[in-house]
């Protein structure tokens, strides 16, 4: 199984650090219980949150359950200066069974085999979002370019509160250029040309979609300010995304082939949501040699994320 959305979150408040050559017996105390929010809007689609309760780093996450660390019962309201919607809860198992897997998949759950029992993972999102995934967009809230949009959480006797800001969306190009080793002729480098805005303080996220596949994130990094390129215009590679669970092949990680249908998305995002990110993909990973680091949220009252993507998508050929 592979979310975009991390879900490495229910960890979020355990850190720990391991000496290479000798055994450090430390105690660790158990973390607050806390609320982690995982949730976005985008520029033509509707919320989508994901309630889910922290453990500690040694608490022993069953995979096989984890359906027990989703928070039920929530009442959840996003607004701008213009409207409100209350958000409702929506279970994959209580669907037909003919859309389960159709809605994991739209709610950011990619299982890569087809044969796997798909986990009761509830969400909570517009009341309409079945229809909006069909084709029909009447009356569904979805997100807005230079809107500022509020989180209001009640559950459990807590309230968590939360704002985020969608930028406007960025330019750029794709383009391609052929491996560097003739021998590798089959093997394509997708690179994106950037015009970044005369204004500092630009961020963004990426994600790549080859073909069928989902849109994926790049396993070196998602995120990126313009602190060394403001107002420039740079070219550079695009990595593809791949899913974490895959194994990792360096004769081909990176690249795209040819006859491929590229899409790279684009994605403005606010300076929290940015450091969000940052700090969650630059906590060290699995590596002894990782220092700890304290993934940044904007949630309060909780933790985690409320996060605005002012997307734009640029699709390439490339040619045989």
């Amino acid at each position: 199984m592979k979310r975009n959305f991390t879900y490495s979150l229910l960890c979020f408040a355990a850190l720990f650090y391991v000496s290479c050559n000798q055994i450090i017996d430390v105690d660790l105390p158990s973390p607050e219980n806390s609320i982690v929010v995982e949730g976005s809007i985008e520029n033509g689609v509707p919320p989508v949150l994901l309630l889910t309760r922290n453990t500690p780093f040694f608490g022993g996450l069953d995979l096989n359950d984890i359906s027990q660390y989703f928070v039920n019962g929530a009442f959840v309201q996003v607004y701008n200066d213009n409207d409100t919607v209350q958000l409702v809860e929506i279970c994959v198992q209580d669907l037909p069974a003919n859309l389960q897997a159709q809605a994991a998949a739209a709610f950011g759950f990619n299982f890569n085999d087809p044969s796997a029992e798909i986990p009761n993972v509830c969400i909570y999102t517009v009341p309409n979002i079945i229809s909006y995934y069909l084709g029909d967009t009447t009356g569904v809230f979805v997100g807005e370019l230079l809107t500022t949009y509020h989180l209001r959480i009640e559950v459990e006797g807590q309230v968590l509160t939360a704002s985020t800001y969608i930028p406007g969306q960025l330019d750029f190009t794709l383009g391609t250029r052929p491996h560097d080793d003739v021998t590798k002729d089959s093997l394509i480098t997708v690179q994106v040309t950037y015009n970044d805005p005369d204004t500092s303080g630009n961020f963004l996220r990426y994600f790549t979609k080859r073909n069928d596949e989902p849109f994926y994130t790049a396993l070196s990094g998602s995120v990126y300010d313009d602190n060394l390129i403001n107002g420039q215009t740079v070219t550079l590679p695009v990595e593809r995304g791949q899913p974490e669970s895959e194994n990792i092949d360096f004769e081909v990680y990176g690249y795209f082939w040819k006859g491929d249908t590229v899409q790279v998305k684009f994605s403005a995002i606010s300076k929290a949501h940015y450091d969000f990110w940052r700090t969650l993909e630059g906590d060290g990973g699995d590596s002894p040699f990782s220092s700890p680091v304290r993934i940044e949220t904007n949630i309060n009252g909780g933790l985690g994320v409320w996060g605005g993507y002012g997307s734009r998508v640029v699709t390439i050929i490339i040619p045989e």
